[in-house]
């Protein structure tokens, strides 16, 4: 399975637990600030993006897995609105 979500990462705290409960995940991420993508369990990738901007997440991997990565990233305040 293959879903897409926005997240913003407004400050130090959401960062440091994106990355963490992205490191836990077996899924595969991917980030994109809109002309790059990084590995979205690699903290130096991440801080190479633009982090005032939404990002745009791509979760590769079972079902169950992305879903309770998104509800994490929901219980966080970290999703957008589509």
């Amino acid at each position: 399975m293959k879903i897409e979500v926005r997240v913003s990462l407004g400050c130090k705290s959401q960062i440091v637990q994106f990355i963490n409960m992205n490191s836990k995940s077996a899924c595969e991420i991917d980030v994109q600030d809109g002309h790059s993508y990084i590995d979205g369990k690699s903290i130096v990738g991440l801080l190479s993006l633009n982090l005032f901007r939404p990002l745009d997440v791509t979760l590769i991997g079972d079902d169950k897995k992305i879903t309770n990565l998104i509800n994490d990233y929901d219980v966080h305040h970290l999703l957008l609105a589509e």
